[in-house]
């Protein structure tokens, strides 16, 4: 079950999420990612007035806390994401997967485990 929405976050490859379809991620590079990733499973679909239906992935942590996810202009939004026990640095971690960052709606990013070969800091 995913837990109520409210606060978001966004996998975006802009500077700022408000900024997403400057950098965006298209929805067929999301969806070919999403269904080739085994962190991620389709729950079903969104009806979202601006885009259109789209499908909504769920991404569990550690402890069983189901973060959804979904296309939206050019990024990916996380519904969920604040709830006790999500483990955030695994979602940076997806999202740098996605050559994209995790933005909170308030413009914090979220740091991953990891820094790969020779990236800025």
């Amino acid at each position: 079950m995913i837990p109520g929405m409210g606060y978001e976050l966004h996998m975006t490859r802009a500077s700022d999420w408000l900024d997403s379809e400057e950098r965006p991620i298209s929805l067929r590079d999301w969806l070919e990612f999403a269904h080739n990733s085994a962190a991620l499973r389709q729950e079903g679909h969104l009806d979202l007035h601006s885009v259109g239906r789209q499908p909504v992935f769920t991404w569990g942590s550690l402890d069983s806390v189901a973060v959804g996810l979904h296309w939206c202009e050019g990024r990916v939004i996380l519904s969920g994401a604040h709830a006790p026990g999500v483990d955030l640095v695994g979602l940076a971690d997806l999202a740098a997967e996605l050559s994209a960052k995790l933005i909170g709606d308030e413009g914090e990013q979220y740091p991953r485990s990891v820094r790969r070969g020779n990236e800025e800091p």
